[in-house]
């Protein structure tokens, strides 16, 4: 039997959010860096040249920008959360890596979260 392991990458996605404990970071979106990576199952692979046979990597970006977009978070352990609970609940879906940084919270590094099954 060949067993493949096949997976969406969505690398580097750039989103402003509205997330924060302090009343600064409630007041004014800040950028986060958002890295999906989702494990697909072998049902799922095309068997044919077309969008229509394939898990089509727009509808997990799409899902990620609903996520974020829809409310004030105040842990992007929560986001992660989300992200990684909706998209595991896929019926294509094994595995999900879910990493979110935030770039801007400090001169000298980047601080980020992850959440993975894979």
């Amino acid at each position: 039997m060949n067993i493949k392991k096949r997976k969406i990458l969505i690398n580097d996605l750039v989103l402003l959010a509205s997330i924060g404990v302090y009343e600064q970071e409630k007041k004014q979106k800040q950028k986060i860096k958002i890295n999906l990576e989702v494990l697909l199952t072998n049902e799922s692979e095309p068997n044919k040249d077309d969008l229509n046979s394939t898990q089509d990597y727009c509808k997990f970006r799409k899902l990620v920008l609903e996520i974020v977009e829809r409310k004030h978070y105040e842990l992007i352990e929560t986001i992660a959360n989300q992200i990684y609970s909706d998209i595991i609940d896929q019926k294509c879906t094994l595995g999900v890596k879910v990493k979110i940084i935030k770039p801007d919270i400090f001169n000298d590094c980047e601080v980020g979260y992850e959440l993975s099954n894979i």
